[in-house]
């Protein structure tokens, strides 16, 4: 029982305020979308007392993307108003002093949630958009072609029905995916492993690391990071960078696809030796050699270094890779064999979504069908439950969730995972949502109006009245 509640209704509720759905605001206002979304009604429900960023301005380590493609979502003349009071922001001016380098993700993180809140302040008074913030989404209800969101600010229950959902809450690493990714490969860890997420791992600063791993250093435990993306090599960095001092030697990486780096173009790449399928690993769009999946800018700098040396970067600690595609025997076997006696493991194989209760009108739960790397969606990041229907209305494209390869989005073809990246929140990801959502709530809008009957049961078994829009109360 939630006890009493209000209820409103609305047009689209935008569920999280972090990079994902800040893009899709941050497009929705540069395009003109803005006015037509809130003229169905727009509600922008966020947890945070600072809505803007999420936590992506936590992460001790560098962005993968140069300084200059997160200016390129601030700088289009429709939002040069908007955006004017930046050029007054230390935050802006470090990131436009280094535009052709990559920035630490703290600095982005500061100058998004200066844009951020900017972006939140004008349409909140300029169309009438709703920002709820300190609101916890804690169920959402697929009924018909309707969803109910339940959301608890200061502990007090409101609901909200709304016609359309864009749901990005943030990702979370769950140790059980990595054991049974680990399972399917003939591999396993032992029951006193210490599995440990490099989401919050990365978060911390080297002192941190020092002061939570030195006795596992001190003891001779041995340190195992898995998976071959941006955020393991960031990983291995940081570890090495911190424990190098007190005696660590050397850490093990368990990869299972190669090792993929990034180059602007295949006459770069070529300039440096790498190997790649010319047609396999080119984007069509941008001719980037592994635009999606490869190595870029300072995890580029240290694979590279793992892959010829050896070593982790400019540290004196090893690397040691074991690639677990079963391709080669000795490799599955050495793999195995440093699972069995890690003491420390760093999961860095991707995010699955934060996500609340998830249910059908009727009661029943809802589970979302997983494809490599995030969620079965559609182009318009419409999910599928376990039975393969298809949610329409509801749209998770962030952290966990993210978009398939699309030849509009542009990618490498050898790529299998989800397309992510702030630049791409900011245009071609959220664009195809923005037109979604105004699709549906355009046909709604031209369906005649329902009868409205006064008096009904909900799911939770208390009596309310529905009353057009306006809030209303009920208790039990």
């Amino acid at each position: 029982m939630y006890g009493k509640f209000l209820e409103t209704s609305t047009g689209c509720v935008v569920g999280g305020a972090g990079p994902a759905g800040m893009g899709l605001l941050f497009n929705a206002l540069r395009t003109g979308a803005i006015a037509e979304m809130a003229q169905y009604g727009l509600i922008i429900v966020d947890a945070s007392a600072t809505p803007g960023i999420g936590r992506l301005g936590d992460y001790q380590i560098t962005a993968n993307s140069v300084g200059d493609v997160f200016l390129d979502c601030l700088r289009d003349p429709a939002m040069a108003e908007v955006f004017a009071p930046l050029q007054e922001s230390e935050a802006y001016w470090r990131i436009r002093n280094q535009d052709q380098q990559a920035p630490l993700l703290s600095q982005v993180g500061e100058l998004l949630l200066e844009a951020s809140q900017l972006v939140l302040d004008h349409i909140v008074a300029h169309y009438s958009v709703q920002l709820w913030s300190e609101t916890l989404i804690t169920e959402v209800i697929c009924d018909n072609d309707e969803y109910h969101i339940w959301v608890e600010h200061r502990g007090q229950m409101q609901r909200i029905r709304s016609r359309s959902l864009v749901l990005n809450l943030g990702g979370r690493q769950d140790p059980q995916c990595l054991l049974s990714g680990l399972k399917a490969q003939g591999l396993a860890l032992p029951p006193l492993a210490a599995i440990r997420s490099a989401d919050s791992l990365l978060r911390m600063s080297p002192q941190a690391l020092r002061d939570t791993f030195g006795p596992v250093v001190a003891q001779g435990g041995s340190f195992s990071v898995i998976g071959g993306s941006h955020s393991a090599f960031s990983m291995l960095e940081n570890i090495a960078v911190a424990l190098e001092s007190i005696g660590l030697e050397q850490v093990n990486l368990i990869h299972r696809s190669p090792i993929r780096l990034f180059y602007e173009n295949v006459e770069q790449a070529h300039a440096n030796g790498y190997v790649f399928d010319p047609v396999a690993d080119v984007c069509p769009i941008s001719g980037r050699v592994n635009r999606s999946g490869g190595l870029r800018y300072r995890a580029l700098a240290v694979g590279r270094e793992v892959l010829e040396r050896g070593f982790v970067g400019t540290t004196s600690v090893r690397a040691r890779l074991l690639q677990v595609d079963g391709s080669d025997a000795a490799q599955m076997c050495a793999a195995s064999e440093v699972l069995q006696h890690a003491a420390v493991v760093m999961q860095c194989t991707g995010y699955q979504p934060l996500l609340p209760l998830l249910r059908r009108g009727d009661g029943t739960a809802i589970s979302l069908r997983q494809v490599t790397g995030g969620l079965d969606s559609d182009p318009s990041g419409c999910p599928c439950d376990d039975s393969g229907k298809r949610l329409h209305g509801l749209h998770l494209f962030g952290l966990g969730s993210g978009l398939g390869v699309d030849p509009l989005l542009g990618s490498e073809p050898s790529f299998s995972g989800r397309i992510y990246g702030v630049w791409q929140f900011h245009h071609d990801a959220s664009r195809v949502v923005i037109d979604s959502v105004l699709q549906r709530l355009a046909d709604f809008a031209s369906r005649p109006a329902p009868q409205v009957h006064l008096e009904m049961e909900v799911a939770h078994g208390w009596p309310e009245r529905l009353v057009g829009g306006d809030w209303i109360e009920a208790a039990t």
